[in-house]
């Protein structure tokens, strides 16, 4: 008695208890199993043919500039880009173009896009991190063929508008370059032209005349020299043509004493002179004018006087140019002889004609005193000129200060001019180049193929799950139905309630009323299998269409 009250359940009353319970247990069990096994089989099937991307790394890293999380920047870089994608626009291009009669909200759902990770030591913490390699493009659809291009599709557009993208970056930053480009054009346009003021402004003192002035003043220093030798020479000349004359015209009236001197005077010279030397000549020319006349009187008429103006004439002309003021004015005085002439004069009143060696003198000292004149207004020309040119050399290193800056601020502006430049046919180089497909921010490492299999849904895991869960409900009906079950059995449950152990046990008697009843149970099962299972199938048939 006391070994049968201090009996506890055992493992074998717990499965007498399920064994009991095996009605309940199917009756959950198995529409559960069934409808797993409904949904399973009635799901239609659905195929997808994913194109596969991978991240260019350098492209990646130069895209997302300064940014610390190249995952964030891949996530938001794949967002933007379905963004652009599924617009309504171009969802009605892929309708036309993939052939899909159903529903925005049904397209939107069909297309999958989804980041590929992988594992990677990060060489910052030296812990191993999920970085995104890439994505993956799908569409889903019943068609195997339909799956294929729609995802083709999504593929070349999501490459195409990558590129645009990319395209339209390079070319705003294309004109951001243009238009600083054109504002250092403008700036290098007025720096040149106050550069060219400046040069005009300061014509002779910039930098690279310092040798042109210092040849210039060389040379101006020696012509000065020259000039004020060959005036030290003429007025030398002068003043012996001073004495000359006075003598000459001291002399004036002994022909042969004047002939004498000219001679003796010709005789001096040729020690100095060479008989070629204008001097002499003229001198030669005078002692034979002087041996000609043969110490007579000339007279007073006009043909004599003419004919002794065209002789000085001649002899003038020996050392003189036709621009000078003696040979001049003696052309002017010849022509005036000629109109007397052919007026009907024949002499002057005075009858004393002029000495011609006293003439010549006279013609000799004015040409003479006119040079020096016209040597003494070169001289102070370049007396002037020289002080210039000091003036200048000393300006030189201010100008020279101010005229490097200003070729500093032009030298500045143009080489940030021609990098603009660079920089902006770089920029339309690169977004040519981005929609051939140079520099792409991703590459497809697979492209869609045509599928052979199902991807959705997985039917052998739906099995599982219904089969799992019908099990665990099952399980925790049975216990339910013990629980709250008042029935007595075993003898067990007689010593609980009445305290006393029973002598003997009744089996359970199966006769014909028990399989009658138990018959009806399965013909029932069956009845509401048969009925259920097609019911059940069109009704999730019709819901997932």
């Amino acid at each position: 008695m006391i070994m049968e009250s201090d009996r506890t359940p055992g493992l074998a009353d717990y499965f007498s208890s399920l064994k009991r319970r095996r009605s309940v247990i199917l009756a959950v069990a198995l529409p559960i199993v069934l409808i797993a096994l409904i949904v399973a089989v009635s799901l239609p099937g659905i195929y997808n043919a994913p194109a596969e991307f991978q991240f260019e790394q350098s492209a990646l890293a130069e895209l997302e500039g300064d940014r610390h999380d190249p995952n964030n920047y891949a996530d938001e870089l794949v967002s933007k880009l379905t963004d652009a994608v599924m617009t309504p626009e171009n969802l009605k291009v892929f309708r036309q173009e993939v052939n899909f009669d159903g529903t925005s909200a049904k397209l939107k759902k069909a297309i999958n896009i989804q980041m590929s990770t992988e594992r990677i030591l990060d060489p910052e913490s030296g812990r191993q991190k999920d970085v995104n390699s890439g994505f993956t493009v799908a569409f889903d659809s019943r068609s195997p063929e339909i799956a294929k291009k729609g995802s083709e599709w999504l593929a070349d557009k999501f490459t195409a508008i990558s590129r645009q993208n990319r395209r339209d970056k390079a070319m705003h930053t294309a004109n951001f370059l243009e238009g600083e480009a054109e504002r250092y054009r403008v700036q290098i346009v007025a720096l040149e032209s106050k550069v060219a003021d400046f040069k005009a402004k300061n014509y002779g003192q910039l930098p690279e005349s310092v040798q042109t002035n210092l040849a210039v003043k060389d040379r101006a220093e020696q012509e000065l020299n020259n000039v004020e030798q060959e005036l030290r020479t003429i007025q030398q000349n002068q003043i012996f043509l001073e004495s000359q004359l006075l003598q000459a015209q001291g002399n004036a009236g002994g022909d042969n004493d004047s002939l004498r001197q000219m001679e003796d005077e010709y005789r001096r010279k040729s020690v100095t002179y060479d008989e070629s030397h204008p001097d002499m000549l003229a001198l030669k020319k005078q002692i034979d004018t002087a041996r000609r006349i043969g110490g007579t009187k000339i007279g007073n008429s006009l043909a004599a006087q003419l004919a002794m103006q065209q002789e000085i004439l001649t002899q003038t002309r020996q050392r003189y140019s036709e621009d000078h003021p003696d040979v001049k004015r003696i052309q002017r005085t010849i022509e005036a002889l000629q109109t007397r002439i052919a007026n009907g004069e024949k002499s002057d009143v005075d009858t004393t004609p002029p000495n011609p060696i006293v003439v010549q003198l006279q013609t000799q000292l004015t040409g003479a005193r006119n040079q020096a004149a016209s040597l003494s207004i070169r001289r102070a020309e370049l007396r002037e000129k020289l002080a210039t040119l000091e003036t200048r050399m000393g300006a030189s290193p201010q100008v020279e200060k101010e005229y490097q800056e200003l070729n500093r601020d032009v030298g500045l502006a143009r080489e940030k001019y021609d990098q603009t430049l660079k920089r902006k046919m770089d920029a339309e180089f690169a977004g040519a180049a981005s929609l051939a497909g140079s520099g792409d921010v991703f590459r497809m490492v697979q492209a869609p193929v045509l599928p052979t299999s199902t991807s959705k849904p997985n039917r052998v895991a739906i099995v599982l799950i219904g089969v799992i869960l019908a099990g665990m409900l099952s399980f925790l009906a049975a216990l339910g139905a013990e629980a709250v079950d008042q029935s007595v059995r075993g003898s067990r449950d007689l010593f609980n309630i009445l305290g006393v152990t029973p002598m003997a046990i009744i089996p359970e008697i199966r006769n014909s009323a028990f399989r009658k009843q138990r018959f009806a149970q399965l013909r029932g099962w069956a009845v509401s299998t048969l009925i259920g299972i097609p019911v059940l199938y069109v009704v999730i048939r019709f819901i997932v269409r």
